[in-house]
């Protein structure tokens, strides 16, 4: 399978769910810039919007978007418990929570800070604006250890990903502890590990050759 990335963004929660899953996805890393792959293809030929993560799916065609990519790979293998089964009480709080990241903390906060493409009265207002976000998982996680029914599913990974870039941005998580004890707690586990052993030395390779944005997250999409 086919797993389009680019280093430090969004689609590391995707390798992450992989390896968590038993998957060993082939990486095809897209220049966040020039939107090529390193054979020099077109990566807008595949995604027409740009974005990563996507998947090659096994009958033709792509598969994108964090939250669908998430659960995708979350039922290639049901035995892994990444999400709960489908029409349970508790795979629609996976939906609910996966949303709430993917809308709530990655577009309108990381997106806001992260982008190129942003201004920087919307990366001040992003900052000022994440208390109440950040207040709603802590309040969860200070109770729990996961996000879904007591156990560690692809909701954990993509708020990992999320928690882990935000203060590259300015978003701090030292007014949240419960935030910053569940990051790193979830960073010891080995998927985590590996896939951010593959990541880090190609965002460095790229922030040496000046095609990285200003921190680790990317344009966070």
């Amino acid at each position: 399978m086919d797993l389009y990335i680019s280093p430090m963004s969004c689609s590391l929660a995707a390798h992450i769910a992989c390896l968590e899953a038993g998957l060993t996805p082939t990486l095809q890393r897209v220049d966040r810039k020039a939107k090529t792959l390193d054979d020099g293809r077109d990566y807008r030929a595949i995604a027409p919007q740009g974005n990563v993560p996507v998947i090659a799916l096994p009958g033709g065609g792509w598969l994108s978007e964090s939250v669908a990519v998430l659960q995708y790979i979350a039922d290639l293998a049901p035995a892994s418990q990444l999400a709960p089964a489908a029409g349970t009480l508790e795979r629609y709080r996976l939906m609910e929570w996966l949303n709430f990241i993917t809308s709530e903390l990655h577009k309108k906060l990381l997106w806001m800070v992260f982008s190129s493409k942003t201004s920087p009265e919307l990366r001040v207002w992003a900052r000022a604006n994440a208390t109440a976000t950040l207040d709603h998982a802590a309040r969860h996680l200070a109770e729990h250890d996961y996000l879904v029914g007591g156990r560690f599913t692809v909701a954990d990974i993509y708020l990992f990903w999320a928690l882990l870039v935000a203060p590259h941005g300015g978003i701090s998580l030292d007014a949240h502890p419960a935030l910053g004890s569940y990051v790193t707690r979830i960073q010891q586990r080995p998927s985590v590990q590996a896939a951010l052993a593959h990541d880090y030395p190609l965002y460095a390779r790229e922030a040496a050759a000046g095609n990285a944005p200003r921190s680790v997250a990317g344009e966070a999409r």
